[in-house]
C-alpha cells in the first residue's frame, strides 16, 4: 500500500492499550492446549484465535496479542467516528506490525471532532486526511466502473478498491472480439474513470463459488454441499440459519448428536448486497452459537458493522470441507466485487490468500464471538465473505445474539 501524507495524534499516556485488554489477552500463553469436545467460553475463544493467529503469522503469543489490542482500539475510534463523519471516513488500516501503529484515512482535513476521538482513545493513530474520497464514494466508484465494464461485453471481472490510496484494480477475462490493451479499454469508459483506475486483463480470474448452529454441514439430497454461517432471525422472531446464495437444493442440515433435520429455503440473494440465503429449521430449535471447531461451539455476541472491519485485521473461518479453524488470511480489501457464476457480486470483502475449498460456502468468518461474514468464495483467487451487517437488507434477517 502506499504511503500517505499524514500527520500522527500522539497521545502521552504510559499504556493506553490496557483500556482494551480482555482478561484472556492478558492470560493467553503460547502452550495454551487445543480446546476440547465441547462449548468454548469468550475467554477460551479468544486464546484460541490469538494462538491459531499467533502460528499461522509466525508471531509471538505476546505480538498476537498486541495486535488484537490495537484492532480493538480503532475499531472503537471507527465505531465513534464514522456513524458521524459518514461523507468523510474511509477507512483504517493496522500496521504490518504487530501492535504498531494505526491509519486512518478521511477525505478531506480531519476536524476537531476526529482528532478529540483519537485523542480520547488513548491509542496513537496515523491520520491520513486529505484522501479524494469517502469510504461510501469508493463503493459507488466501484459499482459504477464494474456495471460499466459489464456494458463493454467484460461479462467475467473482479474489481475492489484500495482504501490506503483510492485505486479502483479491475481485472478482466478476456474476451473474443474486444480490446485485451488496458489504455484502449480506459478509453471507453467514462471520464471519472481515466485516473484512479488499474485495469488489467487475464486469462482465468480465479473467480468460483465454493460450493441449526452455524457452522452446520448441509446437505442437497444427503450430498454434502455448503455450510451454514449464522443463526439468523426476523423482526417478529422467527430463527433459522443462512448459507451462501449459490447453494442450491439445499434441504437438510446435520448436528451432532442429531441427526439429519430438514430446512426450508425462505430467502435468497445474489447481487448489490453479496451471496446469500438462509432457511428455516421447523423441527429444530436455533441457538445463539456456532462451530469454531468441528465439535466446539462458542456464543455469538456481536456483528462487526463495516467500518470496524480494517485492512491488515486477522479474521477466522470454519467451514465443513476444509473442517478446520484458519486463521491464515487478513482483510485485503473491504470493498470488492466479482461475477460469480453469471451474478455481478458486491458487498464483498477480500482476504489476502485462499484458505477455504469447495463445500466451505455459507461458512461463517469470525473472530472471538463476533460474526464477520458468511463465506461465498474466490475473487481474484483469494476468499471473500458477504458482510454480516448486510443480512437485514438483503433478506430481512439478522444475525441471532445471545
Amino acid at each position: 500500500m502506499k504511503k500517505p501524507i499524514t500527520t500522527r495524534v500522539l497521545i502521552a499516556l504510559a499504556a493506553p492499550l490496557l483500556l482494551f485488554t480482555t482478561p484472556a489477552a492478558a492470560t493467553a500463553q503460547a502452550d495454551d492446549p487445543r480446546p476440547e469436545d465441547g462449548f468454548q467460553t469468550p475467554e477460551e475463544a479468544l486464546r484460541d484465535d490469538l494462538a491459531n493467529t499467533a502460528a499461522s503469522h509466525g508471531w509471538t503469543i505476546a505480538q498476537a496479542e498486541d495486535q488484537y489490542r490495537v484492532t480493538e482500539a480503532v475499531d472503537a475510534i471507527a465505531s465513534t467516528i464514522a456513524p458521524e463523519r459518514l461523507e468523510t471516513f474511509v477507512g483504517t488500516a493496522l500496521s504490518e506490525e504487530p501492535g504498531g501503529t494505526p491509519t486512518l484515512y478521511i477525505k478531506g482535513e480531519a476536524d476537531e471532532f476526529i482528532r478529540d476521538v483519537i485523542r480520547e482513545s488513548g491509542q496513537d493513530v496515523i491520520v491520513a486526511d486529505r484522501q479524494a474520497f469517502s469510504y461510501l464514494e469508493l463503493q459507488g466508484r466501484n459499482e459504477r466502473l464494474t456495471r460499466e465494464l459489464i456494458a463493454l461485453g467484460y461479462a467475467d471481472l473482479s474489481s475492489g478498491v484500495d482504501i490506503t490510496d483510492g485505486t479502483i484494480t479491475a481485472h478482466l477475462a478476456a474476451q473474443p472480439g474486444l480490446p485485451s490493451d488496458p489504455g484502449e479499454i480506459r478509453e471507453r469508459l467514462s471520464e471519472e474513470f481515466r485516473r484512479g483506475v488499474v485495469l488489467t486483463v487475464a486469462e482465468d480470474l480465479g473467480n468460483t463459488a465454493q460450493h441449526g448452529y452455524g457452522g452446520l454441514p448441509l446437505f442437497d439430497g444427503k450430498v454434502p454441499e455448503c455450510t451454514s454461517g449464522w443463526t439468523v432471525t426476523t423482526p417478529q422472531g422467527v430463527t433459522g440459519v443462512s448459507a451462501a446464495g449459490h447453494c442450491t437444493g439445499i434441504d437438510e442440515a446435520w448436528g451432532s448428536g442429531e441427526g439429519y433435520f430438514d430446512l426450508d429455503k425462505q430467502t435468497e440473494h445474489r447481487g448489490y448486497l453479496g451471496d446469500v440465503e438462509w432457511h428455516t429449521t421447523p423441527s429444530h430449535t436455533d441457538a445463539a452459537e456456532f462451530y469454531s471447531h468441528p465439535t466446539v461451539r462458542r456464543d455469538v455476541l456481536s456483528v462487526e458493522p463495516w467500518w470496524e472491519i480494517t485492512v491488515g485485521e486477522t479474521i477466522c473461518v470454519f467451514g465443513r470441507a476444509t473442517n478446520e479453524r484458519n486463521c491464515d488470511s487478513d482483510v485485503e480489501e473491504v470493498v470488492w466485487s466479482c461475477t460469480l457464476q453469471g451474478y455481478l457480486t458486491q458487498g464483498l470483502v477480500r482476504m489476502n490468500a485462499e484458505v477455504t475449498d469447495g463445500g466451505d460456502s455459507g461458512a461463517g468468518w469470525s473472530f472471538n464471538t463476533q460474526a464477520y461474514g458468511s463465506h461465498v468464495g474466490l475473487c481474484w483467487g483469494t476468499s471473500v465473505f458477504t458482510r454480516a451487517d448486510l443480512f437485514s437488507e438483503a433478506l430481512g434477517v439478522s444475525v441471532l445474539l445471545k
